[in-house]
């Protein structure tokens, strides 16, 4: 995928935003206009049926609570390290956050919900968010409802490299972003890599996964039914059972193929079960080491006693607990985030929260007498690191 994004990402370089008007004709079929109306959005969100309105204010508000949760825990700080001594540090914001919103196989409201909340409680000055045009009726309505919603002014009916590209670049009427979130297809995920450096990320996103621990208390078409929600995300998705129980295991095969069978999604969700679809019988010490192994985007522990084996588990993005937890809660309306690190990447990584959008900036200031104290310590690891310069530096603040 590299050498197929890699000659886009040097024509928008070249070309600017002339490119960006030229690959969003001939990939996404659409000629504008690009920036959406206020007004659109408005619309847009007071066309939302009564239901679905309901719905996406109840995601909302979860989403919200679980943020402003996590920016307490982020408060502005000082210590005195030792006499005279003092560091601290400052949680502030990026500027401009931006938020992509997929609009390929399925429309996904829910993450706009995800990528655009966060950045609202950690006060992101000004939050934008892309989304791909769907042919040339533009960005999927239900995705502006959202966004109009939210409270989102600033939307741009782009995507794939062009509109990673424009955010990265600031091309054309596009400003400039500093962080970007959100997942997207291959072509979005190798442009965000190719691009990272000049823009800030989220982190890197692939095929949806989900890793389930169950023992004998769990159901068998409960757990084929968390299966097949992660399969129908993505031919490349998977879905992985540890079962503590050959029983369950066998049991829960027969589960999926009764559900495909019945399916509307069946096409995508056959296509990555056949694929990347795993049930396997192991010990909850073989369930724990292929865990942390695999690193999942999603755990679920369908177990009797899930608070007591959470400890066992380091590597994941989401964990869900108990039987009642499906991951699909967490996908919609639970309060927990869906942009999370897939392929592994959980071993270094977590999902979008609200930290996501600030930067811990730290500061230092010495008294006349801790500098004094502090300078000839400095001025040997000066003169051991050959830094001549530093070490002038250090002297300057001892007495004469």
């Amino acid at each position: 995928m590299a050498a197929e994004v890699a000659p886009l990402v040097a024509r928008l370089r070249h070309r600017g935003w002339e490119a960006v008007e030229e690959l969003s004709r001939s990939l996404d079929h659409f000629e504008g206009p690009y920036r959406v109306p206020v007004e659109v959005l408005r619309r847009s969100a007071d066309g939302l049926s009564p239901a679905l309105r309901e719905a996406l204010l109840t995601a909302e508000e979860n989403v919200r609570a679980f943020c402003r949760y996590q920016r307490s825990l982020l408060a502005d700080r000082e210590w005195e390290l030792s006499p005279g001594v003092r560091a601290g540090v400052r949680f502030l914001p990026v500027r401009r956050g931006a938020v992509y919103v997929p609009g390929g196989r399925y429309p996904l409201p829910s993450t706009a919900i995800m990528g655009v909340v966060p950045a609202q409680e950690a006060g992101v000055e000004r939050v934008v968010a892309l989304s791909p045009p769907r042919g040339a009726a533009g960005v999927d309505p239900v995705v502006l409802g959202t966004l109009g919603l939210l409270g989102v002014e600033e939307v741009w009916a782009l995507g794939g490299v062009q509109g990673v590209g424009a955010l990265a670049l600031g091309l054309g009427p596009v400003e400039r972003a500093d962080l970007l979130v959100g997942p997207g297809n291959a072509w979005v995920t190798e442009a965000k890599r190719q691009f990272f450096g000049e823009l800030g990320l989220d982190g890197l996103a692939g095929p949806s996964e989900v890793c389930i621990v169950a023992d004998a208390t769990a159901d068998p078409a409960t757990l084929a039914a968390d299966l097949l929600a992660q399969s129908e995300h993505d031919p490349l998705a998977q879905g992985v059972l540890l079962a503590l129980d050959e029983e369950l295991g066998q049991k829960t095969l027969d589960e999926v193929q009764r559900l495909l069978d019945a399916l509307p999604t069946a096409a995508v969700a056959r296509s990555s079960w056949d694929r990347f679809g795993v049930v396997a019988v192991a010990t909850l010490e073989e369930a724990t080491a292929f865990a942390n192994q695999l690193a999942p985007e999603h755990l679920e522990l369908a177990l009797e006693s899930p608070r007591s084996a959470l400890p066992l588990f380091r590597n994941y993005g989401a964990a869900f607990l108990g039987h009642a937890s499906a991951e699909a809660f967490g996908d919609y309306v639970a309060g927990t985030n869906h942009i999370l690190p897939t392929g592994g990447r959980a071993r270094f990584s977590g999902g979008v929260w609200v930290g996501t959008f600030l930067r811990p900036l730290t500061h230092l200031e010495l008294s006349p007498e801790a500098a004094e104290r502090l300078a000839p310590p400095g001025e040997t690891l000066a003169a051991a690191e050959g830094l001549s310069a530093h070490g002038a530096a250090l002297s300057a603040r001892r007495k004469p």
